[in-house]
């Protein structure tokens, strides 16, 4: 009982957004974040698909129909991290009321349902995105060599 009410007052401090016309939806904390502090306990259909919003879970198995989790927005520096294991959501620094919140795709992800052009702006931004099991693909690598 204690940790539904836990994983309910942390759903409650949480919002979908769209963040920009650029991005699809986003996630937003509606209260200022330490950084170490668990933002969201998840729960949803762990199976085999792969989906645009789905998370890997392991080798095989991938977690979809979360709430918030499947709708966080990538960043190559990013503000959070995913356990996996525990299944929650962690704050990797101090963050203001409103900010958007980032997870970096390859931190999870093996294989990208789409892989995609990056403009997070971080100076170490990858510029595409992929799993990190997988190289670009063919527009993946058009997107690179127009960029050099």
């Amino acid at each position: 009982m204690r940790s539904e009410s836990v994983a309910r007052s942390q759903a409650e401090t949480l919002r979908i957004c769209r963040p920009d016309d650029a991005r699809g939806l986003g996630v937003q904390t509606t209260v200022g974040r330490g950084r170490g502090e668990v933002l969201h306990v998840f729960t949803g259909e762990i199976g085999p698909e792969i989906s645009q919003h789905s998370l890997q879970v392991d080798e095989t198995n991938h977690i979809s129909d979360t709430e918030f989790i499947g709708y966080l927005s990538h960043a190559c520096s990013p503000n959070c991290r995913l356990d996996m294991r525990a299944f929650e959501l962690v704050a990797l620094k101090d963050m203001p009321a409103d900010e958007l919140l980032t997870i970096d795709y390859a931190a999870t992800e093996d294989r990208l349902f789409r892989q995609f052009a990056c403009h997070c702006g971080a100076p170490q931004c990858r510029r595409w995105i992929t799993g990190r099991a997988e190289r670009p693909n063919v527009e993946g690598q058009a997107y690179l060599k127009s960029l050099a």
